[in-house]
């Protein structure tokens, strides 16, 4: 294999990643729309990629993260 073969099968690699992640948070933010706000912020500090990533996402809905 060539060097710009591995260099485009590692991007592609990392872009397949990416999107299962941004799949995994999408599901989860539909479940975090029922908790409460400590319980999202507690995903926010200590949770997996996914999970900040959907917790991040209902806290802006909330109006965290707004302010001026």
């Amino acid at each position: 294999m060539g060097f710009w073969s591995t260099v485009g099968g590692i991007a592609k690699g990392a872009a397949d990643q990416m999107a299962a992640t941004s799949q995994e948070a999408a599901a989860l933010a539909e479940d975090y729309r029922r908790e409460d706000d400590d319980f999202l912020k507690k995903k926010l500090k200590n949770g997996g990629v996914a999970q900040k990533l959907a917790a991040s996402k209902i806290l802006k809905e909330r109006g965290y993260g707004n302010q001026a």
